[in-house]
């Protein structure tokens, strides 16, 4: 179980500075989290099936990423951003409310990043659109960009900002093979950020999705999804601030590997804590493999694994998440390694 492959990657696709002011709010939206209507721009870029913004052929293109799109996608980012590069970041993109995409990375409360896929209402057409929102800084984002192009045989989508169009954000998602993808995307014509992905594990869709094809609303908050609250708790005081984490995989964790995390999250507790609390929002439900790390020697960034003077969970616990609402777990860490 490497470490650094769980440092979770946040990259809003918008969040350039603003005349050296530091990051400002994407294309649709500011950071109050609702969009608004508008029009995409730019070329459309040439395939075996090309596609504007709000033609008829969105349904068609928005049905074939519906199937290509669900899986736990882990890749190394290359960042042009401040934020700078990260090892992997990793999405688990699972079906949400019967019409939504949806994934999310957490690195802690400030600073998160959520993808979703939907078809909306746009100026009264069915419009195929990707979002990008999350905490950037402890700034709420909520980006939408729409299709612009669709190569069916290459598997090539092309998303352009509602507000703003190509020339302000463009983003490509290009399959190859049936779990190989790589996602650019350039703001303001320059490159903004890279991540070629693999998908790790499959995420069989348990019935019809989506649902219907009736389009959402075309300035609708991020669906609701479920919470989780898990508070960790170990014996003997910390001497000093450390971090504490949660993992959270579908499959056993080790100590050498065997197992790629759906999602992760760390706090930071203060000298004398016995415990810590971590809240995952947004989180799919289902049955997960937690295991809990306590920090207490500073240098899992650079080991990349517990060692000598952390504590950790007993290997991976069972929690399950419900449905609806918010779950709550207590997780010991009573290892000392």
């Amino acid at each position: 179980m490497q470490l650094d492959r769980l440092f979770v990657c946040v990259l809003p696709l918008a969040c350039t500075p603003s005349s050296g002011d530091g990051p400002v709010a994407s294309a649709s939206d500011s950071s109050t989290g609702e969009g608004s209507s508008g029009s995409s721009g730019g070329d459309a870029s040439s395939g075996a099936d090309t596609t504007g913004a709000g033609t008829t052929d969105d349904i068609e293109a928005a049905l074939a990423f519906y199937a290509r799109w669900p899986g736990l996608w882990v890749g190394a980012v290359d960042s042009m951003t401040s934020v700078g590069d990260f090892p992997l970041m990793n999405m688990d993109v699972r079906p949400v409310d019967g019409h939504t995409l949806f994934s999310r990375v957490d690195l802690d409360a400030m600073n998160s990043l959520r993808f979703a896929l939907v078809i909306e209402d746009h100026e009264n057409t069915p419009t195929l659109v990707f979002r990008n929102g999350g905490y950037f800084l402890g700034i709420l984002r909520d980006s939408r960009t729409v299709l612009e192009s669709w190569d069916s045989d290459a598997e090539r989508w092309r998303f352009c900002a509602l507000d703003g169009g190509c020339d302000y954000i463009d983003a490509v998602f290009d399959f190859d093979g049936a779990d190989s993808m790589a996602m650019h995307v350039d703001v303001r014509g320059k490159t903004h950020f890279d991540w070629p992905a693999t998908r790790a594990e499959l995420r069989e869709l348990d019935g019809p999705f989506p649902v219907d094809t009736t389009p959402q609303p075309g300035d609708a908050p991020f669906p609701d999804v479920p919470q989780l609250d898990v508070r960790l708790s170990w014996t003997a005081p910390l001497a000093a601030t450390a971090d504490a984490w949660i993992i959270l995989s579908t499959t056993n964790c080790g100590l050498t590997g065997g197992c790629t995390p759906s999602r992760t999250l760390r706090v930071s507790a203060a000298a004398g804590a016995t415990s810590a609390d971590l809240t995952l929002e947004q989180i799919h439900p289902g049955t997960y493999k937690a295991n809990a790390i306590l920090d207490r020697n500073g240098d899992l960034g650079s080991t990349l694994l517990p060692n000598a003077g952390d504590t950790v969970s007993i290997a991976n616990t069972s929690v399950t998440v419900d449905a609806t609402g918010t779950t709550e777990v207590s997780i010991a860490l009573l290892v000392d390694i």
